[in-house]
């Protein structure tokens, strides 16, 4: 009986020590699992960071579109007008250099009609406008005759601006059009213009129409005889919605572009196209002020995204 006893004993005790060792492990495992619970508040799922791409975005907002085409035009002015002498002969004295201001009446050079066993004369030709002298084609000792231009007056702050335009966007061509001027002095000096004639006929040579434009300022950057570089805006849509074209992605048969949804999270949205430009695009339809259209990065349906500071800040 004692050693039945001593057995009951012994498992007892076990089964005790086998208890604590049990709730022990437990306990350990709780404050273990705590732990990691307050790690991973504190600390979020790495993989996740990782699969966040970070974007360029741009939030819509009526904009306005314009369809150019790039021109080589060269500076005139409005007023010029050409000098000839009364008489032909030799030019004997010139008394106006390119630059010279002149006014109605003086005299800017002499010509000797002059032949060998007559009387030595001379013919004065006289400024009929002022202005300055834009143009002296002769020199002294040239044979000119009655239709000889010796100089040409013009004023140099009263300009215009020809282009010759191709007959292919004659549809689009009518007074009031704008443009944009630059020359290669000032090239970031950009000058507005307007349409203010355009020719009744197309030059059979070159297949192109005389536009003449009006620069809207007066600036040292234009002088007569200047050639200038010419953006003529042939469309233009206002008050409309437009994306850069790197948004902009083909899909099965149409467009769509990828915006940033509510979640942070990149939603395909098809969209129809209308004018479009050298770097944009208008929407004519998909998109409404407001959403957040992705301009860079390398999204598909669903990814998680991050805006750049650089685009949140647009």
């Amino acid at each position: 009986m004692k050693n039945k006893s001593e057995l009951i004993d012994i498992v007892g005790k076990a089964i005790v020590i086998l208890l604590i060792a049990v709730f022990t492990v437990i306990g350990i495992m709780h404050m273990v699992s705590g732990r990691q619970a307050n790690t991973r508040a504190q600390f979020p799922d790495q993989t996740a960071q990782q699969n966040t791409i970070t974007v360029s975005t741009l939030t819509i907002q009526p904009q306005t579109i314009n369809r150019t085409v790039k021109l080589n035009g060269e500076v005139s002015s409005k007023t010029e007008v050409n000098l000839y002498p009364h008489t032909g002969g030799t030019v004997s004295r010139l008394l106006a250099d390119e630059g010279t201001r002149v006014y109605k009446g003086d005299v800017i050079a002499y010509i000797d009609p002059s032949k060998p066993g007559s009387a030595y004369a001379l013919s004065p030709v006289s400024a009929t406008v002022g202005g300055t002298i834009i143009s002296r084609p002769v020199n002294v000792g040239d044979t000119v005759t009655i239709n000889t231009c010796i100089a040409t007056v013009g004023s140099l702050t009263n300009l215009e601006v020809h282009v010759n335009v191709s007959e292919k966007y004659n549809a689009y061509l009518k007074q009031g059009l704008g443009a944009f001027i630059r020359t290669i002095s000032a090239p970031d000096d950009i000058i507005e213009a307007t349409v203010t004639s355009i020719s009744p006929v197309v030059n059979t040579a070159s297949r192109t129409l005389d536009v003449t434009l009006t620069p809207a300022r007066q600036t040292d950057a234009l002088k007569p005889g200047m050639f200038a570089s010419v953006e003529l805006i042939i469309q233009q849509e206002t008050d409309t919605v437009v994306v850069p074209k790197s948004a902009l992605r083909e899909f099965n048969t149409g467009y769509t572009v990828f915006c940033v949804s509510p979640d942070n999270t990149a939603v395909r949205v098809p969209v129809e196209t209308g004018l479009q430009n050298d770097t944009q695009v208008q929407i004519t339809s998909g998109l409404a002020n407001g959403d957040i259209v992705i301009t860079a990065g390398s999204v598909t349906e669903g990814s998680p995204v991050r805006i750049s500071n650089a685009s949140a800040q647009q």
